[in-house]
């Protein structure tokens, strides 16, 4: 047979286990077989198969250089080493074909110097085939590398589970159009047009009433796709103090302040606690801004709800104060100081609206600005109680600031964290004094505490549907602390709670279950709590699991706890590689920590006859360590 188009009859290897004229007979027959499929309507078997009858009634003999392959059935043996020339002149036939295909195909000079054309109907197909196998080898190389799509997912944002939500709809509809959205507007439209678009969508809202302060541009209400929007062109810049001036002019009993380069996300779940004290004026910031306002005690609002009622009472208190038109237009520093009251202010992260304008408030400049005018608020203030004005508020209302546990709102906007653990020390230590400048004042707080330790791990990072933050609370647990969640309304549904934590058991083995429904009553509720250890992808460290446990779960007398900043730590002596991997020495890791595994805990709360709003879960007993929490959430079961 020509060597160019198939096998030829001339063998590599003869077997010595058969004759000549036999292994010739067998040639000749297993070269036939692969051009020829059927004679005389009789099919030829395949030459393997044949072979194979043969070796399995003869023993097989030894040679050299050959192998032999066994099945699983006993007794049947092939001998490969009688059929390598096969596989030599397959392999020959394959590359001279191959060449052939190239040079037919492509632009190869023959001997004779003439260039073929490259057919391109055969190029695309194999340069596609070609694309297909290199992206399936680096498919299995990453994934041999980086793990399976779960694994790779397990190491991104983790989002809740929430279940079937169409049982259970968490927006409640209390308080619907009782409320109107103040903007101001200068100079922000592309900005303004987008916060309208998101208010618009809140049912709470009866309007949205624009106060454009800029003279120089003229607002229509067709410019909003939306029917709630109000615009008053003002004849002069107002500045801050036109945001109460609108209010006064509302129909509805609540008033909702908003800046115009700050996007809230978050107002059900706002709206939801207002609605539960709406004698105290609520806001909603970062956490390095509740930090000044809850222990600094600068009054810097990104969004706030208050009543109309108060907006009027503060305009009545600007005359009493003989508030001068500069002092006047710089309403903001001087409406929440008048108050009395520490604002119930909310923390969780806001989205920062880009705009080529610079803000007011924005840089050095406007911060001081602004503080130079809360100190002259806070002076006309003690004025004013000095002399028993009863125009302002002399005690503390309820509940107090050490009363209050609501903190943050849920990611989705569908539930409350709340807490009673405070991150800084009771504030009325501190004795306000009139010649002291607010900056003196936030220098002495910060002496006394920085607050870095709240900033870098605020409540917020319990419920931001994400397992690589955490919540870590600046001081130990103690008997009676608790953190919970606010369902916003009663629910009477089975929900499924989640916690990712990394605490000694101690605290996990005396909790407290206990629920309440919106009297916020609370009652203890026997559940099923089952945990297990979860394992972070993002973690490099060699720290197993049974080590961590063993750190974490070392007896108090023992354990120190540890409230260096680890940010400012000389990690150098760390201990990564695999022979050390067990070194854990507790003089050096702290609870602030990431150690790469987590304690994952759910139970299930299914209060159908009653119903409940909140959720919490209080310490038995005093632990030596701080709150971790990287999730708190839940799901409709």
């Amino acid at each position: 047979m020509d060597p160019e188009r198939g096998f030829g009859s001339g063998m590599g290897h003869t077997s010595s286990g058969m004759d000549s004229q036999q292994q010739q007979t067998s040639t000749r027959a297993r070269s036939h077989s692969h051009s020829v499929h059927h004679t005389n309507g009789a099919s030829v078997s395949h030459p393997f198969s044949s072979s194979t009858a043969t070796a399995s009634s003869a023993p097989s003999l030894p040679f050299s250089g050959g192998s032999s392959f066994s099945s699983s059935k006993p007794g049947l043996k092939i001998n490969m080493h009688k059929y390598s020339h096969h596989i030599e002149q397959y392999s020959r036939s394959i590359s001279i074909q191959a060449k052939r295909f190239f040079r037919s195909n492509f632009l190869i000079r023959n001997n004779a110097g003439h260039t073929r054309r490259v057919r391109f109907g055969l190029l695309v197909p194999a340069v596609v085939v070609v694309l297909w196998l290199v992206y399936a080898v680096n498919s299995f190389l990453f994934r041999r590398i980086f793990g399976t799509k779960e694994a790779r997912e397990a190491g991104q944002r983790h989002i809740i589970d929430r279940g079937n939500l169409t049982a259970l709809d968490l927006r409640p509809t209390e308080g619907a159009g009782m409320a109107t959205a103040i903007l101001l507007s200068w100079q922000r439209m592309e900005s303004l047009q987008m916060i309208v678009t998101h208010l618009c969508a809140h049912d709470m809202f009866k309007e949205i009433m624009i106060w454009n302060n800029n003279v120089k541009v003229h607002i229509e209400e067709k410019m909003f796709n939306c029917p709630k929007v109000r615009v008053y062109n003002s004849p002069a810049n107002l500045f801050f103090v036109a945001r109460y001036m609108a209010c006064a002019m509302a129909s509805s009993p609540y008033c909702y302040f908003q800046d115009d380069d700050w996007m809230i996300h978050h107002l059900r779940a706002f709206y939801a606690n207002f609605l539960r004290f709406p004698h105290l004026l609520h806001t909603d910031t970062r956490s390095d801004v509740w930090s000044m306002t809850n222990w600094q005690w600068c009054f810097f609002e990104d969004g706030a709800w208050t009543t109309r009622d108060s907006v009027v009472k503060f305009l009545k208190q600007a005359t009493i104060t003989e508030m001068d038109p500069i002092e006047f237009a710089y309403g903001d520093m001087y409406y929440s100081t008048f108050l009395n009251q520490v604002p119930y202010q909310l923390e969780n992260h806001l989205e920062e609206l880009e705009d080529e304008s610079t803000g007011f408030s924005k840089g050095a400049s406007g911060k001081n600005r602004n503080k130079e005018h809360m100190h002259i608020a806070a002076q006309k203030l003690w004025d004013a109680l000095v002399r028993k004005d009863a125009e302002f508020e002399r005690e503390e209302l309820h509940p107090t600031y050490l009363e209050r546990d609501v903190r943050s709102p849920c990611d989705d906007d569908r539930c409350l964290l709340i807490s009673n653990k405070h991150p800084f020390p009771d504030v009325r230590m501190f004795k306000y004094r009139p010649y002291i400048d607010v900056s003196v004042n936030e220098h002495i707080h910060r002496q006394f505490e920085d607050p870095y330790r709240y900033i870098n791990n605020p409540f917020s990072f319990a419920v931001d549907n994400s397992d690589h933050t955490a919540y870590k609370s600046t001081r130990p647990i103690a008997t009676g602390d608790y953190i919970g969640i606010d369902m916003l309304l009663n629910v009477n549904r089975k929900i499924e709670f989640r916690l990712l934590f990394q605490m000694g058991d101690s605290w996990i083995n005396n909790i407290k279950v206990e629920i309440a429904g919106p009297d916020a009553v609370y009652r203890k509720f026997p559940v099923e709590i089952l945990c297990k250890d979860i394992k972070n992808d993002r973690y490099r460290g060699k720290v197993s699991a049974a080590n961590q446990r063993a750190f974490l779960n070392q007896p108090l007398e023992l354990q120190e706890f540890d409230i260096r900043d680890p940010s400012k730590e000389d990690k150098s002596h760390r201990h990564d590689d695999e022979e050390e991997e067990d070194r854990f020495p507790a003089a050096i890791y702290s609870y602030y920590e990431d150690f790469g595994w987590r304690r994952q805990c759910k139970f299930n709360v299914n209060a159908h006859s009653t119903g409940f709003r909140f959720m919490r879960l209080v310490s038995g007993q005093d632990e030596r360590f701080p709150y971790v929490v990287y999730d708190l959430g839940w799901k409709v079961v």
